[in-house]
């Protein structure tokens, strides 16, 4: 059964005349009269009695009136919400997300759910390498992560500059950092490599640009137990500056310097399988970050 037939048969109920249920529907009404008949000889019977006073429904018509209205709403509602889903308006995101972004990356999916209210957000907590590897799967839409390697498909906007900080217990005396091994006698904590290889690589790139080999005591599979752990009195460690101020605990940082103690992080998606709700999102951030940088530069 054809929705266009459908339409015709409840404009024609609605105006009760062949005439002027053409005219709505900009069809002829020899037009009009070969649909009716088209739809009736699907339903097997007659479903309007024609007279001097226009159309009036059969008894399999009113039958058929009940169900094409109900068929009729529900097609218009998946029309629009195709359209909308085709423009970006609406759908589903799952985005990932780390440490260094636990402030920044909810306040823009904030400020795009109130700008697109119809979608459907999930957050997942990953590192950046399995964020990759996730969009790369189509098992994510967004990532907030490093950036990935240059030939890998993805595609990268950076949001905000990431550094290494060096963090303590509250009661531990923060040293210079040529005399850095003082603390190999306190030990570090340290993120498992395999949890957080960016990371990892990171810390071992500048510490041996500074000379420096830290000990490690113990790993743990998270940031925010490595801090737990440093805030507890059980170590040292080196950890994302960002990461560390989003934390709760006792613990005091220093930022480190040099040139392997910054990287950028930001936001990543599949440069070729973006649904238009992905684009909408990578726009948002976009204008977000123009509108910031324009704050700034009236402010200086």
């Amino acid at each position: 059964m054809e929705i266009k037939l459908l339409r015709s048969f409840v404009q024609l109920i609605d105006t009760g005349h062949y005439g002027k249920a053409s005219a709505k529907l900009f069809v002829t009404q020899s037009t009009l009269t070969k649909q009716i008949q088209a739809l009736e000889a699907a339903m097997g019977g007659a479903l309007f009695e024609r007279g001097r006073h226009g159309a009036k429904l059969t008894p399999l018509g009113e039958l058929l009136q009940r169900e094409a209205r109900p068929l009729l709403r529900l097609n218009d509602d998946v029309d629009r919400k195709m359209h909308r889903a085709i423009t970006g308006l609406t759908g589903y995101l799952d985005i990932g997300f780390g440490i260094s972004t636990l402030v920044a990356a909810p306040q823009l999916i904030a400020s795009f759910r109130a700008v697109t209210p119809d979608c459907s957000i999930t957050l997942n907590d990953l590192s950046s390498r399995d964020q990759h590897q996730r969009l790369l799967d189509g098992r994510l839409d967004i990532g907030f992560c490093r950036a990935p390697e240059e030939d890998s498909g993805l595609a990268f906007m950076p949001v905000l500059e990431e550094h290494l900080a060096l963090v303590l217990p509250s009661g531990v005396t923060m040293p210079a950092q040529g005399w850095l091994t003082e603390l190999n006698e306190l030990g570090f904590v340290a993120l498992s490599p395999s949890r957080g290889p960016g990371l990892d690589d990171q810390i071992k790139r500048w510490c041996s640009l500074v000379g420096f080999e830290p000990r490690i005591v113990q790993y743990a599979d998270d940031i925010l137990t490595v801090h737990a752990i440093v805030s507890a009195g059980l170590g040292a460690a080196f950890l994302p500056w960002r990461g560390v101020q989003a934390l709760a605990g006792s613990s005091h940082k220093q930022s480190l310097s040099g040139p392997e103690s910054r990287w950028p992080v930001g936001i990543c998606w599949h440069r070729r399988h973006t649904s238009p709700l992905s684009a909408r999102f990578v726009d948002h951030v976009s204008k977000n970050l123009e509108f910031d940088r324009a704050q700034a530069e009236r402010q200086s």
